[in-house]
């Protein structure tokens, strides 16, 4: 059993390493996005703070109907900091179709002026594409999103089976489990590298490997959600009754109300409604554990209050579907499990290539034990 075992840890090693060293490498450099574009784009992401207040999000809208005409609003996300930009997504457009996603960019809160996206943000969604889909066509409904899931899952693996073939048949001090031996050379340095290391992260690439099948299989997302919530996964919910295509309703009385009831927030996002909709605002507060730490708040158009949904409030499996991204990045577990995280994404690439020298030595050793058995019969 042991045996093949070993053998299967080697196989996937040498096939899924190579795709778990690029995923490992993009992850670790996609928790490093927002410190980056934040330095790269003062007067982007930022802006300098006035005395005059920040226009309300019907008069943010009315504005960028004159800053970006033929395109519009889908999403707004207001920050409660006064130095800092409004981000929205506009779509629409010449040459574009009304139904796309639409393009993200930062605007000036105060007066509506379009600022551009933050300097790096093409860069870095490069890096997304290549850490969740190698850059294949087709994107997520493409081959490459069952390449990085069928990684995942051999991820799991590797951990599970280096611990076992690596668990102790006796007593053992626990300094061979944690300490790696640099004084050593050669084949028992890299196979202390590859062990210790691998305890050392063990616990945090099961996690990041079974978040992230979380976005690779509907099976797994679906099985999730029942474990830790009790119930099936739900369809995304309905914002309203009404049609697309009615009358858009103002969104001041709602988010006035919100900003009354709420108090000081991190970051407010929300989306233009038509007739017969709530207004859904999606608001992390300034003290939130972490950025999908967020309240939900519906309010009918005349800022009456519909339903309330506060993020402390939630049962603990909620909570965790709910941020299944912070989860994977160890954003929900605070700055040092960010940190974590990402020293051992970027230390993905030290067990492919340890691991390949481990098993290149492992042939040389055997075909010199080969050749001496045949000169010495």
């Amino acid at each position: 059993m042991r045996a093949v075992l070993f053998q299967l840890h080697w196989f996937l090693g040498l096939t899924a390493g190579l795709v778990l060293m690029v995923i490992g490498t993009t992850g670790g450099l996609l928790s490093l996005e927002d410190d980056v574009t934040d330095l790269l784009s003062p007067g982007i992401v930022t802006v300098p703070a006035r005395e005059t207040p920040r226009l309300t999000p019907d008069a943010l809208i009315a504005r960028l109907k004159d800053e970006a005409p033929g395109r519009r609003v889908t999403l707004m996300v207001l920050n409660g900091a006064p130095d800092r930009a409004a981000r929205v997504r506009l779509a629409g457009g010449p040459g574009r179709s009304t139904e796309t996603r639409g393009t993200e960019t930062y605007v000036d809160p105060y007066d509506g002026k379009i600022l551009g996206p933050a300097r790096g943000e093409a860069f870095f969604d490069d890096v997304r594409r290549l850490h969740r889909w190698l850059l294949l066509p087709g994107n997520g409904d493409g081959w490459g999103r069952t390449v990085t899931g069928a990684s995942a899952l051999a991820l799991v693996y590797l951990a599970l089976s280096g611990l076992y073939l690596r668990w102790p048949r006796g007593r053992r001090d626990w300094r061979v489990w944690l300490k790696p031996a640099l004084n050593r050379r050669g084949r028992a340095l890299h196979w202390s590298l590859h062990a210790v290391v691998g305890t050392w992260a063990l616990v945090l690439y099961l996690a990041m490997a079974l978040t992230g099948l979380w976005w690779s299989y509907g099976w797994y997302r679906d099985g999730a959600t029942y474990l830790l919530t009790g119930r099936p996964a739900a369809a995304a919910p309905a914002r309203g009754m009404g049609k697309r295509d009615g009358a858009p309703v103002p969104l001041d009385p709602a988010f006035a109300a919100f900003a009354a009831s709420a108090g000081p927030y991190a970051t407010a996002a929300m989306s233009p409604a038509r007739e017969g909709e709530t207004v859904r605002i999606r608001a992390v507060a300034p003290d939130a554990a972490h950025f999908q730490a967020r309240d939900e708040w519906r309010f009918r158009p005349d800022g009456s209050l519909e339903t309330r949904d506060l993020y402390a409030e939630r049962a603990l499996g909620a909570r965790l579907t709910g941020s299944m991204l912070a989860l994977h990045e160890g954003r929900f577990f605070g700055p040092v499990g960010r940190i974590a995280f990402m020293l051992a994404s970027l230390a993905m690439p030290l067990f492919g290539v340890t691991g390949l020298l481990l098993y290149l030595g492992r042939r040389r050793s055997r075909r010199r034990h080969a050749i001496a058995s045949a000169q010495a019969a």
